[in-house]
């Protein structure tokens, strides 16, 4: 009900929005933006793909300061917040990550290196110049685990520009912010460095009765180092460094049966996630329409975690985490242009080695002997080739093909489980883009995508591996500019095929595997709109409504055909507001929210609609910006309630947060 309520008034809206405009005469436009979704340089507008852009104005004007935050302003995305620091489920169009299968439906990735799970899956945006959220199969130009979607963040490289900034944020609950960016030439037309630095903190809001101090405090820091070299018009040669680490109390969870925001744990417990990584991007011109690209990243990530699961003062369950996450990858590619069809062809080889060790400390094993260190390793390689060939001056084809091969082993430590692994994958892809003007279009596409298979070590036989989950997606999509660029509408539709999808078994208490054990169904729209409805002030309007559900899934435990997928909310929007004028004054307001959402196969367990409102006024010059601003502007409660260990534990959300923000340029 409340969804069709929200697409009546979007609807209304959008028709105020164009009556308005009509009566003004106005030359401003909006800005195209331009995106390498394709591994390309493109106009966001030309390309077939349902995607949301954020450039580093945006990112600033809606507050955005850490990955989770793009969320909000996406349709049918959501980064799920388990409460535990560096573990981030990402969900597109109902397809959600699954964390004990160290693989995601969404990749992320940030200057070229790659996380394909939901350990490390953040990063502080610093000196940022735009994030592309691409929803749909992407597997033919990005492979595995992106059978929903990709999620890229590309640092602005530094130039012959000197400049810098320092910002801060301070406010409500201890919540400190500062950083500094500082970019320009070393040797001028040559060389250039950027450095960016970044520090975040903030205190806890679940209070430990038993120490009378509140334990979920967070604090973080994070840097970057971008050294660019130029030595020729050719030649564009990047070395981007970074490193983060995470100084946090104990996990965002309490109770479920709880009244207050309160535990009584006998276990300081503490959060410190680190990620150190580092990518190499190499361009070369070889004539004005042929490049070859090359991306070679390292990534690791530590989870180290302490952790009271029961909440309790006697030790009924103690988690210890030391797992660290490795991994190279190496990606080349070539671009020309024939004629006028453009070519993209490339070569793609990872190599992981996970070395994972959680001790569980429980009553049945209170020294946590049977916990025993694992190693995952695996290898993969991809190719790949992408055509977008124009068939009239209307009509164009964009298609594209891919093949993967991965090998995965795990061993336990001090056993005899030794497993081993290799799968195999074609990725194709079909869209059809139709022009129907100058300023709009049209497009169909088909595309298969897959995320990868893996292992349950402590499994039956039968069960210690399990496949790669499929689908196939059919997506009808219309991209277009009005009024002089004043307004833009993007809008599609979509259906995707589920086939051998990764869910959890749990054959008795306690226990979980993950199984090819599904058939499920995604549908859904997905709709967003900016309008300048005067010089001075702009409107939007993004949302999306989606359907998961499954077709046919059953285990020990019972039947769930028909149920909601987990982590697949029925729906989320942002609808807002901003002003800002020539004499420096700024205004923004937003409503967003998301619909229901089930934590559970069998659906017990759920977290019900909820909506909130940002807000944010200040003053701009060109020198220095300061604002006023307040998240969860309301104080809306949207607690995670039952959202782990069988409904038994809720996960705690923040409540509103008041401060200020200032930035210097320089």
């Amino acid at each position: 009900m409340y969804a069709q309520k929200l697409i009546q008034s979007s609807l209304i809206g959008s028709a105020l929005c164009v009556q308005t405009l009509l009566a003004l005469d106005t030359a401003t436009t909006l800005e195209s933006v331009t995106v390498t979704a394709q591994k390309s340089n493109e106009d966001a507008q030309s390309v077939p793909i349902s995607m949301s852009v954020f450039n580093d104005l945006a990112l600033e004007d809606k507050s955005i300061e850490s990955l989770d935050d793009i969320a909000k302003y996406t349709p049918n995305l959501m980064l799920y917040n388990t409460g535990q620091q560096g573990l981030t489920s990402p969900s597109i169009r109902g397809l959600s990550a699954n964390i004990l299968s160290y693989s995601t439906p969404v990749s992320l990735y940030v200057d070229g290196v790659p996380t394909m799970n939901s350990f490390g899956y953040a990063d502080a945006l610093e000196d940022i110049e735009r994030i592309e959220v691409l929803r749909g199969p992407q597997g033919t130009l990005y492979g595995k685990n992106s059978e929903a979607g990709v999620i890229n963040v590309v640092t602005r490289k530094p130039n012959n520009e000197a400049r810098g900034k320092i910002y801060t944020t301070i406010g409500s609950d201890g919540k400190r912010l500062y950083g500094i960016n500082v970019s320009g030439p070393i040797a001028e037309n040559t060389l250039y460095l950027g450095i960016a630095y970044q520090h975040d903190e903030k205190d806890g809001n679940i209070k430990n009765t038993l120490t009378n101090e509140y334990v979920n405090f967070k604090e973080s820091d994070a840097g970057k180092i971008t050294l660019r070299y130029t030595p020729t018009d050719t030649l564009d040669i990047s070395l981007i460094a970074s490193k983060s680490q995470n100084n946090n109390g104990a996990h965002d969870w309490i109770k479920a049966t709880s009244t207050a925001k309160e535990v009584r744990s006998n276990l300081a417990g503490s959060s410190d996630p680190s990620t150190t990584s580092v990518a190499l991007n190499i361009d070369y011109r070889l004539g004005e329409n042929d490049k070859i690209t090359s991306i070679t990243t390292w990534r690791e990530h530590n989870d180290k975690a302490v952790a009271d699961a029961d909440l309790l003062p006697t030790t009924i369950q103690h988690i210890y985490k030391d797992n660290l996450y490795d991994s190279l990858s190496q990606e080349v590619r070539y671009e020309t242009k024939i004629a006028d069809t453009k070519v993209i062809s490339g070569l793609y080889l990872d190599k992981g080695d996970y070395d994972l060790y959680t001790k569980l400390i429980t009553l049945a094993d209170p020294t946590g002997a049977n916990s025993k260190p694992q190693n995952l390793t695996q290898k993969s390689l991809g190719l790949f080739t992408n055509v977008l060939h124009p068939l009239s001056d209307a009509w164009t084809l964009n298609t594209g093909i891919r093949y993967d091969v991965e090998k995965k082993n795990m061993d336990v430590d001090t056993s005899n489980i030794h497993l081993d692994e290799q799968w195999s994958n074609v990725s194709p892809k079909l869209s059809l883009q139709y022009a129907i003007d100058t300023t709009s279009m049209s497009y169909v596409t088909v595309a298969k995508g897959y995320r990868s298979g893996g292992f349950n070590p402590f499994a039956p036989t039968d069960k210690q591996a399990y496949d790669e989950e499929n689908l196939i997606s059919y997506e009808l999509g219309y991209k277009g500019m009005f009024l002089n660029d004043a307004l833009r509408l993007n809008a599609d539709i979509y259906l995707m095929k589920i086939n051998d999808m990764q869910v959890e078994e749990t054959p008795t208490a306690g226990v979980v595997y993950i199984v090819n054990a599904a058939k499920a169904t995604s549908k859904g729209l997905e709709v967003e709109m900016e309008a300048l409805v005067h010089p001075t002030l702009t409107l939007f309007l993004s949302g999306g409504l989606n359907d998961t559900s499954y077709d046919d899934f059953s285990d020990n435990a019972g039947n769930y055909d028909g149920n909601k997928a987990t982590y697949a909310p029925t729906y989320n929007f942002d609808v807002g507001m901003q002003y800002r004028n020539a004499s420096g004054y700024f205004a923004r307001c937003d409503l967003n929210g998301y619909g229901k959402t089930y934590f559970d196969k069998a659906n017990r367990y759920e977290q019900d609609a909820y909506r909130l409102v940002n807000a944010k006024i200040g003053y701009e010059t060109k020198a220095y910006d300061v604002y006023l601003y307040a998240n969860n502007l309301f104080d809306k409660e949207y607690d995670a309630k039952n959202a782990y260990f069988n409904g038994t534990t809720t996960i705690v959300r923040e409540g509103r947060e008041i401060g200020v923000k200032f930035a210097y340029r320089f």
